[in-house]
């Protein structure tokens, strides 16, 4: 499929990085190829010793450098063709399809005749562009000027089985996506024009290979990425970028994350680290380090192993895992000495019952190229590796395997099965060791004509992540780009059609502790087209806190749970914007997080501003004091005191009836809005509890100036009757 690329780079694509073999890597800013105005004055003497030099790059596979040295000569000559394609083929190995198409386009004008291989080359951007019909073109007319040559070559063979594999794609773009694709980084429910960024997940850097890692309290994302902050000493020729490490972030719900944080030097070394798995405990961690760890050695990567204890809750440093790993024989120097290395053993992934571990391997022994193995657990070692077969495994390369919660089915990427949408496409086959399935192409969106890899369920063909150098969300219309070509993508599936019942589930949990609420109570409303909202039905959960409701087609919902001595929380599902299918459920599981109530515990609220002197609240202050309100609205028994507090200017006795008054104006606006005086109570603090003392600086005196509300009690009655 990526046989040019292959034939070019073969030892490069294994020698730096293998667990990412597929990513065509780097962000770049070069412009498309235009003459300028003005071109840069250089004499032709300067042009040959740039192309020279920029030859040299290229041949030492140094693209970023390469790129820039042919690009001032370009500069100076845009109308010379081997710059504009020595610069397209940098850009295509620099990840960069589009300019790399521009460039070929650019050398085609200059001169459609400049070399034989153009139009392949041109064929292959374009395909991976998703531009079917117009890469089947570029292929023909190199056919057609084969056929003039009397050429049969692998390339002519090749372009044949590239317009078959064009005309596949096109017809399976024509299906149903029975997906959706959202890049991690943003807000999906929001409208195009008002998404934000979430998290830091997916900025310039590459960031790669999802993993699942659920801990007692909390569950957790790790992820591989090539970030400024790694500790990777080295850089890529081919992008700039440093060399890969293990980083992680706190799973708040399965679409928002948390501060991301370095695994640390007991995981991460001054080489590439990462594509990593957990054991079905969640405390035994197992991925790839290359070179021994050592930044200048480029021999081979291993697999480790680290484990979390989770009391200190630290990893331990990592040691190699004793029966996978592999070595070979390899020159190492014109003489023809020889030198035993690591083979290439990489991305492992383990079965539900941690028996059985598979990987990707480029050993003897495969079926050519980058092969899925496995070896399984014999006592505290593990066996002899072997090839997972030649049903999944093909003459290039498989990759980022991982087996599904059944325990039964393996999800693994490709450029090797006939039915592709370009590049790498994610595939499933279902069976064990070496027997399997004919494996299927999991379809659009989930494949796209860009890379597609590293595929992670959390609930089974549901819900998930995967990795994908694709340029943008579909659903976006082209306004959330990727970030770093190789983005990390939330999967969820939708609805086969719009005629079914809906439901929504999950259950009632500690925000702290995460463990669930018995007995709590959800209610279900409606949101309503003027953002009103209409109760629709109210579920009372049992000892293991479960909910269910069943939901109507396009529209809005809004769920809110409470329990006794739990502020109420609500979350937001909806069923509009549903896509033409047949036949199945959709089912969103939502677990609702309360928060405990803590009686005479200060909360400040943040953003009560007032004027010197003044007790009137400033306009800037109503947004929080709306939070509040709507935590009274929500939580309709709670009495709360709202205390103020100054800072030490002034006399004690002054400060005193200043921050009574402030209170006080804080439960007068609370009460315009409806609240009954009965839940509300006020207290002037004055300076008697200031949170900085000695006040050094006006930073110290505004934080001392503080409003804050207390839950005094939870037995306000709304109606007036006996309880």
């Amino acid at each position: 499929m990526i046989k040019y690329l292959k034939l070019l780079l073969g030892a490069l694509m294994i020698t730096y990085f293998p667990f990412v073999l597929i990513a065509q890597e780097g962000t770049s800013t070069e412009a498309s190829p235009k003459k300028s105005k003005k071109e840069k004055s250089l004499s032709e003497q300067d042009i040959k010793r740039l192309i020279r030099q920029g030859d040299k790059r290229f041949f030492n596979r140094e693209m970023v450098k390469a790129t820039e040295l042919y690009r001032k000569a370009f500069d100076a000559n845009s109308n010379n063709f081997y710059l504009a394609y020595r610069i397209g083929r940098c850009m295509w190995y620099r990840g960069e399809p589009d300019s790399a198409k521009d460039y070929y386009e650019h050398a085609l004008q200059v001169d459609p005749n400049g070399n034989d291989t153009l139009y392949y080359d041109l064929g292959i951007a374009l395909k991976k562009l998703g531009m079917y019909s117009e890469s089947k073109g570029a292929f023909k007319e190199f056919i057609r000027r084969c056929d003039e040559k009397g050429i049969k070559d692998e390339f002519y063979t090749d372009a044949k089985n590239e317009i078959e594999a064009c005309d596949v794609a096109i017809e399976l773009m024509k299906k149903d996506p029975e997906y959706e694709v959202q890049n991690v980084s943003f807000n999906s429910f929001l409208p195009n024009e008002e998404k934000e960024r979430l998290n830091d997940i997916n900025l310039e850097h590459r960031d790669f290979n999802p993993v699942f890692w659920p801990t007692k309290a909390d569950s957790f994302l790790i992820f591989t990425t090539h970030r400024k902050k790694n500790r990777g000493r080295k850089r890529y020729p081919f992008t700039g970028e440093k060399f890969s490490d293990l980083w992680y972030a706190k799973m708040e719900t399965d679409s928002t994350f948390g501060k991301l944080e370095n695994m640390g030097r007991k995981i991460n070394t001054k080489a590439n680290d990462g594509a990593a798995c957990l054991d079905p405990s969640g405390t035994v961690m197992y991925y790839s380090i290359c070179g021994g760890g050592k930044y200048k050695k480029y021999y081979g990567c291993s697999i480790y192993m680290s484990e979390y204890n989770e009391e200190t809750k630290k990893w331990s440093k990592f040691r190699k895992v004793e029966g996978v790993n592999g070595t070979t024989t390899v020159v190492v120097n014109s003489r023809g000495k020889t030198k035993k290395v690591p083979t290439y053993d990489t991305q492992p992934c383990l079965t539900p019952d941690g028996n059985t571990m598979y990987f990707v391997s480029k050993r003897e022994g495969g079926q050519g190229g980058h092969d899925i193995w496995y070896s399984q657990k014999s006592g505290s070692g593990w066996s002899e590796p072997k090839n997972a077969g030649p049903v999944i495994n093909t003459e290039f390369d498989e990759l980022f395997p991982s087996i599904g919660p059944d325990g039964k089915s393996i999800y693994f990427s490709s450029d090797g099965h006939k039915v592709s949408y370009g590049s790498l496409d994610i595939y499933k086959a279902e069976g064990q060791l070496d027997t399997w399935s004919e494996p299927q192409n999991l379809g659009y969106p989930l494949n796209t004509s860009f890379d597609d890899y590293s595929l992670l369920w959390i609930i089974q063909d549901s819900i998930g992540f995967l990795a994908s150098d694709r340029k943008y969300d579909k659903g976006s219309q082209g306004k959330i780009p990727s970030y770093g070509h190789d983005d990390i993508w939330r999967v969820k599936k939708l609805p086969k059609c719009k005629d079914v019942k809906l439901t929504a589930h999950g259950r009632i949990r500690d925000r702290d502790s995460k463990q669930v609420i018995p007995f709590a109570t959800v209610t279900l409303y409606k949101v309503l087209a003027d953002k009103k909202i209409q109760p629709v039905d109210t579920f009372k959960t049992s000892q293991n806190g479960y909910y269910e409701f069943s939901l109507e087609i396009n529209t809005d919902y809004k769920l809110v749970g409470n329990a006794p001595e739990y502020l109420a929380n609500e979350v937001f599902v909806s069923t509009k914007d549903l896509p033409k299918c047949k036949d199945a459920e959709l089912e969103a599981d939502i677990d609702i997080f309360l928060e405990g109530i803590e009686i005479d515990k200060p909360i400040v609220l943040q953003n009560i501003y007032y004027d010197f002197d003044k007790a009137d609240l400033r306009p800037e202050s109503i947004a929080e004091l709306d939070k509040l309100l709507k935590l009274l609205n929500d939580n309709p028994t709670i009495v709360i005191q709202i205390g103020s507090h100054t800072d030490t200017n002034g006399t004690e006795r002054y400060n005193i009836k200043l921050s009574d008054r402030r209170a006080k104006s804080v439960v007068d606006y609370l009460r315009q809005k409806g609240i009954p005086k009965e839940r509300l109570f006020s207290f002037g603090f004055g300076e008697s509890d200031p949170m900085v003392y000695p006040e050094l600086s006006d930073a110290d005196e505004q934080a001392n100036r503080r409003t804050e509300f207390r839950i005094k009690s939870m037995d306000y009655n709304p109606s007036g009757k006996a309880q």
